[in-house]
């Protein structure tokens, strides 16, 4: 038994058929099948039934592709951790709060470095974003700091070895929809946003204040939508009375049928930068971190 016939395994899982594995690994067809072949015959047991519609995972064969799929994942941590700098250029990742301004910056970068092969904006949950610099699969991870999360937060980068360092500052803002009855407002206060509903970011554990990254706490809320897509919030906003809030950091929001309101009496937060400690930035990377920078410090300036 062998990584390559893990890989094998799951492949043929991940795609239904012999034939499309082959094709996403670059091997023949009967090499494959040999692979597959030989494992079934070191282990004792049948991993696929075959049927004219592809291949299925048997109940033993689910049951290795699971205990697989720790070592695999694990393999590919130590690929991602020790890879060539050839490598590391050709590849560039990403991981983020929900933020307009990061594909802003993709955006530029691709057509700074085209010789890239794949660029990953992984947009997701706190913790998943601290995960994902903490395993080397992003080079970078942008969050929010204030004084509400601030303990919290430091702690679980302490914990994950991960360093961090202020990008810029931002005063909380509310957003709505174009012709919402708080747009009659210049700012808004909590006591404004007693009588609408709020739509959040779904988090891991909402227990756990720190997580969130939404700027008001729902307790007091009206009521509450939960959602995990950016698109989808912005999409529940423009059709409803729903409020949500952010850093404000987003230009020309009125392209997306959204008002952005100051919220008045809220501590100012930070857009930080998180990355593991000791690892050498790419060029890729540094040319991201100017230009983040510069996003952050021009808006900064305009408003």
């Amino acid at each position: 038994m062998n990584i390559q016939q893990m890989r094998v395994v799951q492949s043929i899982a991940d795609h239904g058929s012999f034939r499309e594995a082959a094709k996403r690994l670059f091997l023949s067809q009967p090499s494959l099948s040999q692979s597959i072949k030989e494992l079934e015959a070191e282990l004792g047991v049948q991993l696929f039934e075959r049927t004219n519609q592809g291949a299925r995972l048997t109940a033993e064969g689910s049951e290795f592709l699971d205990h697989a799929q720790h070592i695999l994942n694990q393999v590919e941590l130590l690929e991602t951790r020790f890879s060539s700098k050839e490598a590391h250029n050709l590849e560039f990742s990403i991981a983020s709060q929900h933020y307009d301004f990061t594909a802003v910056i993709v955006r530029e970068l691709l057509a700074e470095f085209p010789e890239c092969r794949q660029f990953r904006l992984f947009e997701t949950t706190t913790l998943k974003v601290i995960n994902d610099v903490e395993q080397h699969r992003s080079e970078f991870g942008i969050l929010y700091l204030n004084d509400e999360n601030r303990a919290g937060m430091l702690r679980l980068l302490q914990g994950a070895h991960l360093h961090f360092e202020q990008i810029g500052t931002f005063r909380p803002h509310v957003f709505v929809r174009q012709g919402h009855p708080l747009t009659q407002k210049a700012a808004v206060t909590l006591a404004d946003l007693a009588a609408f509903s709020q739509a959040r970011f779904l988090q891991e554990d909402s227990r756990f204040s720190f997580f969130s990254e939404d700027l008001v706490d729902y307790a007091a809320s009206k009521q509450v939508v939960h959602v995990s897509d950016r698109g989808t919030i912005i999409g529940l906003l423009q059709q409803t009375d729903l409020y949500g809030t952010g850093s404000g950091i987003v230009k020309e929001p009125e392209k997306q049928g959204l008002v952005f309101i100051p919220l008045l009496h809220e501590p100012e937060g930070e857009i930080i930068l998180i990355k593991k400690k000791n690892r050498q930035i790419s060029p890729i990377g540094d040319s991201f971190l100017q230009k983040l920078r510069h996003h952050i410090a021009s808006f900064q300036s305009s408003v």
